[in-house]
């Protein structure tokens, strides 16, 4: 296995130089994520794409978030060559092409904080129970218009709700160019819709392996961006922009292949068991929560169904004879893919490892459940904001496990910093609220 996946890298990396030489690329973007998944790149002529396979590009580590900040490290870019893209734009007549990178030290070690390398880890600590495993996503975002100087603002150009459709919305122009291209860069698109709020969107991703999905997370937020920009518009995957709209979520898929249906619903459990711990993961802002309240079909009770859409985890009916899916409703695009995919693979493990239950499905909506019942089925509600959140991470050692401790800890004190700025900034809410009364 090892030497056909040795193989398989040396047929990825002759396929991307000679796509590169057939394509007359010009620049070669090496792109990673920092620890809160802000994706960072260096530029690199298409010239040296080879030296880059050979391991012989590095960065300083020490300006980055959650690397070894404060220290002089030259990292290493690592190029994962079956990642390899063209983009399918031209800037000043030159063709560019991305490719996305795992990070190592200068000895060739894996960097422990880099966090497409803790996905696979992940990924390959949970071969044990999970042979098979695909995700698919749906992902939600705003198109708002742009002043003049070009920052964004929260007007929204149309008043479409579900699946509304007009030939004049530049936001369904938008979403057309954006599946258009995500298409040519090899990422299957589903489906595209405009969503519940005005000019509101989504685009559904085929199912892919995980690793893959999450490396589609990355490129789809870049490029929905780049044609919003194109169209005069400003695309944003903040999770709760609009206070009187619906929030934009991230609902998360995934297929487990031929499993009992015992062992289904060990991974269902292992999902609710760690709901809590995850949620700073995959809810990682001061704005998530204003999302994961009793308002628009969002989730905030760990239970799961069949039907209900504000249950945490649902279980759609399967069809066509397919084994059924696993809908994981509480994240949203604003987390790093990395780290939300594999704590989230992580607690389906750990639900099979431990053989746990999850209860019987939950039928109706979830907001009406009355605390007695809730205390009765061991019904607990996610963290009401980052604060509480990052002490259900502390709480959870599988999850934290799953991160590893210099993840683990360089996530949390960032994401203490930020709660700190947010509890110590004084809101336009408290001024209406204050500045007249006292």
């Amino acid at each position: 296995m090892v030497l056909t996946a040795v193989k398989d890298a040396a047929a990825a990396r002759r396929a991307a130089l000679a796509t590169a030489k057939e394509r007359g690329v010009r620049w070669v973007r090496l792109a990673f994520v920092d620890v809160l998944g802000i994706q960072k790149s260096v530029y690199i002529p298409a010239s040296e794409l080879e030296a880059a396979f050979e391991g012989k590009v590095t960065f300083d580590g020490g300006s980055i978030d959650g690397f070894v900040r404060g220290e002089e490290i030259d990292m290493v870019l690592r190029p994962d060559p079956a990642t390899f893209i063209v983009l399918p734009w031209v800037e000043e007549g030159q063709v560019e092409a991305r490719i996305l990178c795992d990070i190592s030290m200068p000895d060739g070690t894996p960097f422990e904080g880099c966090s497409r390398t803790t996905l696979k880890r992940v990924l390959e600590d949970a071969g044990d129970v999970l042979q098979s495993v695909q995700a698919a996503l749906e992902i939600e975002y705003y198109l708002f218009e742009i002043e003049e100087d070009g920052s964004p603002t929260t007007r929204t150009n149309d008043a479409g709700s579900y699946f509304d459709f007009s030939a004049s919305d530049r936001g369904q122009e938008v979403r057309l160019d954006a599946s258009a291209a995500l298409e040519a860069m090899g990422i299957p698109i589903s489906s595209a819709h405009h969503e519940h709020g005005a000019g509101q969107h989504e685009l559904d991703l085929a199912a892919s392996g995980v690793l893959a999905m999450a490396d589609r997370l990355l490129t789809v937020r870049g490029v929905v961006r780049r044609i919003a920009q194109r169209h005069k518009l400003h695309a944003t995957f903040m999770p709760k922009p609009l206070e009187d709209s619906a929030g934009s979520g991230l609902h998360v898929y995934f297929a487990l292949g031929e499993l009992d249906e015992a062992v289904r619903l060990h991974a269902i459990a292992g999902l609710l068991h760690h709901a809590p711990g995850f949620t700073a993961i995959c809810n990682p802002t001061v704005n998530s929560y204003k999302r994961l309240v009793a308002a628009w079909d969002a989730p905030v009770y760990t239970v799961w169904s069949h039907r209900s859409a504000n249950a945490l985890v649902r279980v759609p009916p399967a069809s066509g004879g397919e084994p059924p899916l696993l809908e994981v409703r509480s994240p949203d695009a604003s987390c790093n893919p990395y780290l939300a995919m594999a704590v989230l693979v992580e607690a389906l493990a750990d639900g099979i490892r431990t053989r746990s239950l999850p209860g019987d499905p939950f039928t109706g909506s979830t907001y009406e459940l009355g605390d007695r019942f809730r205390a009765e089925r061991g019904i607990r509600q996610l963290p009401k904001s980052l604060r509480q959140a990052i002490a259900a991470l502390d709480d959870d050692i599988v999850i934290r496990g799953a991160l590893g401790d210099h993840i683990y800890h360089a996530f949390r004190d960032a994401k203490l910093a930020e709660y700190e700025r947010y509890r110590r900034a004084v809101h336009p809410w408290e001024r209406r609220e204050y500045l007249r009364t006292f």
